[in-house]
């Protein structure tokens, strides 16, 4: 399995991890943790494939984000908490203001999930 497949910019490789098989075979599913710590790590970030999540789902996923993002500042400000302990959805703008060297505008949405398969 080839884990830095490229982008359409050949200078662009990023780690791309399958998950076929790992429901099944335990010594698959420790190598794919592995990947998983390695890219984790040493990129950040990773695309991942036979995660078993239905496009359609995806695509819904990327849909209430946006149309949360959308929305007037007074709808999103009713989310608006740095507690992410307490509160299943919360929403804030640079989360760690006051604890960052410099400060880099963004503004985060954090949902709590509960661990229960789709279907």
């Amino acid at each position: 399995m080839d884990n830095n497949k490229s982008s359409d910019d050949k200078k662009f490789t990023f780690p791309v991890i399958d998950l076929e098989g790992t429901a099944t075979d335990p010594a698959k599913r420790k190598e794919i943790v592995e990947k998983v710590r390695d890219a984790s790590s040493t990129w950040g970030f990773f695309q991942v494939l036979n995660h078993g999540v239905p496009l359609n789902v995806l695509e819904e996923m990327k849909a209430g984000v946006k149309r949360f993002y959308e929305q007037d500042l007074d709808e999103k400000t009713k989310f608006f908490s740095r507690d992410y302990s307490t509160r299943k959805v919360a929403y804030n703008s640079n989360y760690d203001l006051y604890t960052a060297p410099v400060t880099n505008w963004r503004d985060t949405r954090s949902t709590q999930a509960r661990r229960t398969p789709c279907g």
